[in-house]
């Protein structure tokens, strides 16, 4: 099954979850970027600091 037609099938309240949590990331990215505070992330079972230096925001 291709990943556009699974995003197809989702019911509207988990599909606006998703919106409502790709736009809480952003917004956070944002601050971080704009503070110069780096980004703490779960990676590989490990903590990681992203400098605020490295983030991008699309």
């Amino acid at each position: 099954m291709r990943k556009s037609s699974l995003k197809e099938n989702l019911p509207p309240v988990i599909a606006k979850a998703e919106q409502a949590l790709k736009k809480a990331v952003r917004k956070v990215i944002i601050e971080h970027k704009q503070t110069g505070d780096p980004l703490v992330v779960w990676r590989d079972g490990k903590i990681v600091h992203i400098p605020a230096s490295r983030l991008r925001v699309r």
